[in-house]
């Protein structure tokens, strides 16, 4: 029987982002960029391919050439970009950077206020503030099939004092409001906070 004919392998450097990388085992795939979720075309990559023999991360971005093995396409000469690239370290420290400019802003324009229950609403203002616009980056990235925020940092927003702005942003943008798991983590979230505010102030009139 006549061999299928092979997919021609690209010669020219290509890039993608890792989706998948297990440490133990040396070994991960690359996703790469036009590839669509869902789509068979997650490229193999051994850590012995990646320059400086370094461990990948899920969500790092990578530039690489491609090979044939009998497996398949494998990735070669991998360069790995900055592990500030991973979403979940680069919209972390957007949101939490920005809203740290935000609330020494308002600490400014109000002649640095001495006050801690004072400061704890500036900071869920300026939290809030940015907790708003990333949920509402996210959605037009759904809308468009571009790079997602993950869920991971909007809860992490949410618990460090942004929930006021993603209840907002839910509402407005309609977004994650029919995602049942993501409900449950964010109305768990409000539960624990509003615990800790009737802490802090019975504690405050006790004494």
């Amino acid at each position: 029987m006549p061999k299928e004919p092979q997919e021609k392998i690209p010669s020219s450097q290509q890039r993608g982002v890792v989706v998948m990388f297990d440490s133990e085992r040396a070994f991960g795939f690359i996703r790469p960029d036009g590839a669509k979720d869902g789509e068979d075309k997650d490229v193999f990559v051994h850590v012995r391919n990646v320059e400086g023999h370094k461990n990948l991360h899920p969500g790092q971005r990578v530039s690489y050439h491609l090979t044939r093995t009998d497996k398949g396409p494998a990735a070669i000469n991998v360069q790995a970009g900055s592990v500030l690239g991973i979403p979940y370290l680069k919209y972390s420290l957007i949101g939490l950077g920005t809203a740290l400019l935000l609330l020494f802003g308002l600490a400014f324009a109000l002649d640095r206020p001495t006050s801690f229950a004072l400061w704890l609403v500036m900071w869920v203002a300026a939290l809030s503030l940015v907790t708003f616009g990333i949920y509402g980056y996210d959605k037009a990235q759904a809308q468009s099939n571009g790079p997602r925020v993950p869920e991971a940092v909007l809860h992490l927003l949410g618990l460090l004092g942004g929930t006021p702005g993603a209840f907002i942003a839910m509402r407005m943008f309609h977004h994650k409001t029919s995602k049942q798991s993501f409900q449950t983590v964010f109305w768990l979230t409000v539960a624990v906070q509003l615990v800790v505010l009737v802490i802090l102030l019975l504690t405050r009139f006790i004494r």
